[in-house]
């Protein structure tokens, strides 16, 4: 009766390792949705962002990250009487190499990010004639855009109370044709595991 008794608690003492190491490992794959805040710094407007991205994380502190998001515009930072239908708008899709700062046993995390990011879209402005400022009838400036840019990100990552699901704040800029920051982005952002353990 002692011989399995040795047996029994040895097998479970071995099992115990095993099973708590495998709920402190994140999962590698993580999906993510948010949104958030947007300055065009620009042209002076103010807007909203949406977007969704897909994490791998292929080391203890490096992940890799695709983002798709979205920005529209939606009202002047200045007030302009010729500025009435300023607008600007865009799909952003953004690849992006993050590195963990700061990681803590309570979950947070401080995270920064960086990489190109596509840019399709555009914006109309509406001005005033330079060469006659009497004239005071305004034209527009339309510029549609499909380049390419430079996106950075410094993200905190906290954890809910679902295991399954983790909260996060991320303050990003993009940057194109020799002007940074274009964009400046504030983005509230929920986590789900996507992958297994």
């Amino acid at each position: 009766m002692k011989k399995y008794l040795h047996i029994s608690m040895t097998c479970l003492l071995c099992l115990l390792p095993m099973i708590s190491f495998s709920q402190e490992i994140d999962s590698k794959l993580e999906y993510t949705i948010g949104g958030g805040a947007s300055i065009d710094g620009n042209n002076l407007l103010w807007g909203m962002n949406m977007g969704t991205e897909l994490n791998y994380r292929f080391a203890k502190r490096f992940s890799l990250n695709t983002g798709v998001s979205f920005y529209q515009s939606l009202g002047n930072l200045e007030t302009n009487e010729s500025s009435d239908l300023d607008q600007s708008s865009g799909i952003f899709i953004s690849p992006t190499l993050r590195y963990d700062i700061l990681q803590r046993d309570s979950g947070f995390k401080l995270a920064f990010g960086a990489g190109p990011s596509l840019q399709l879209g555009g914006e109309s402005v509406r001005q005033r004639n330079f060469f006659n400022p009497q004239d005071p009838v305004p034209f527009t400036i339309i510029n549609k855009y499909q380049r390419l840019g430079l996106l950075l990100e410094l993200e905190a990552e906290w954890k809910s109370k679902n295991p399954n699901i983790k909260n996060a704040l991320g303050i990003s800029a993009f940057g194109a044709d020799g002007y940074f920051p274009w964009f400046i982005n504030t983005t509230y952002k929920v986590r789900f595991q996507a992958g297994k353990k």
